[in-house]
């Protein structure tokens, strides 16, 4: 299962942190990537536009089901694209 993550119009201080007061996104683990993507898209929905598998009602219930499996945080992988214009998530389960 694949999640996609459009990111605009972010700081550095969000990729690299600052200090104690913003944590590092690119320090971070695959699922605290995720929560902390899923936070922001309803935050700032034109910043951060969010898509699981191909958009479907059906693969977003999947998804959720996946994650609350034991053992599925730690196959998950994450992975950043530089695209023009933008940054692109890419969340594998």
């Amino acid at each position: 299962m694949k999640i996609t993550v459009i990111v605009r119009d972010l700081s550095d201080a969000f990729w690299n942190g600052n200090g104690d007061l913003i944590p590092s996104f690119l320090a971070q683990s695959a699922i605290d990537r995720l929560e902390r993507l899923k936070k922001l898209s309803v935050d700032l929905p034109r910043n951060v536009q969010i898509k699981v598998g191909n958009g479907s009602f059906r693969d977003r219930v999947e998804i959720n089901m996946e994650l609350k499996k034991p053992g599925t945080i730690e196959r998950m992988t994450s992975k950043i694209e530089p695209r023009r214009g933008y940054r692109l998530v890419t969340f594998e389960l």
